[in-house]
């Protein structure tokens, strides 16, 4: 699944360390597991973005989110996090 640029939400600086109460431990730690994976990878200039895929997509695809690293302006890596619905 291929991620474009029109979905990215947020840059994500740091670790995310706040959760949505209801996720298991286990995911959790899967979506911190999955930004330190694309840290290890970004260069100098990389940033880490947040996603969503458009709610219009939702239906055929289901909700997608998950963070992608972003070189020049281009999506060059992307993780999707576990869906908690």
């Amino acid at each position: 699944m291929k991620v474009v640029s029109e979905w990215l939400t947020e840059r994500v600086e740091s670790a995310p360390t706040s959760y949505d109460r209801s996720l298991p431990d286990r995911a959790a730690l899967r979506i911190r597991m999955a930004w330190q994976k694309l840290k290890q990878q970004a260069g100098e200039g990389d940033e880490l973005w947040a996603f969503t895929n458009p709610s219009s997509m939702w239906k055929k695809q289901g909700r997608l989110t998950g963070y992608a690293l972003v070189r020049d302006g281009e999506i060059v890596d992307s993780v999707t996090l576990p869906s908690h619905h």
